[in-house]
């Protein structure tokens, strides 16, 4: 009874520790909003949504990553049209 009674318990908790607090797409560094860039778009459109949310780290990374996109857009089609040749 008690072991049917604790997984639920602890699904319930370990919840209550994501990081949804953060937007949509939330608690991801740098390098995985670049890497996944239309989450990237989703978690900035819930940043600019309301006023105060831009001070929350996984807005800082996401707006970082949209500032280093174009760069790292521009080397990945540069590496892989390098490939082609």
């Amino acid at each position: 009874m008690l072991k049917k009674v604790t997984l639920p318990v602890m699904v319930i908790v370990l919840a209550g520790c994501s990081s949804f607090d953060q937007g949509p797409e939330g608690g991801h560094n740098v390098s995985w909003y670049l890497h996944h860039q239309e989450k990237m778009s989703q978690e900035l459109a819930w940043c600019n949504n309301t006023t105060g949310r831009d001070k929350l780290e996984s807005c800082k990374n996401a707006q970082t990553a949209s500032d280093k996109a174009l760069g790292y857009n521009a080397k990945r089609t540069l590496r892989s049209l390098g490939n082609a040749l």
